[in-house]
C-alpha cells in the first residue's frame, strides 16, 4: 500500500510478510532508496540487513523467519 501524507508529502509503504521469512524481497515503488522499519507479527522491533536491489525494491535478510511487516519512507 503506497499513501502520501496530506498536503504532497512525501511517499511511504507497508508491506505485509504473513509468511514466515529469513529473506523478504519487497517491491515498494518508492521511487527512491526509503529507510526501512521492521515490525514481528506482535510488534516487536526486528533488525535485518537491508539491501537495495535498486530504487524500487528492497531485500531484507534476517537471523531467523518470522512474519511481521515493513515500513517504508
Amino acid at each position: 500500500m503506497i499513501t502520501s501524507g496530506g498536503g504532497g508529502g512525501d511517499k511511504t509503504f507497508v508491506y505485509n510478510q504473513p509468511t514466515p521469512s529469513a529473506v523478504w524481497n519487497i517491491v515498494h515503488n518508492l521511487d527512491k532508496y526509503p529507510s526501512v522499519s521492521v515490525v514481528d507479527s506482535a510488534g516487536t522491533t526486528v533488525f535485518g540487513n537491508v539491501e537495495y536491489v535498486n530504487i524500487n525494491e528492497v531485500m531484507v535478510t534476517f537471523n531467523g523467519a518470522f512474519s511481521g511487516k515493513a515500513f517504508m519512507n
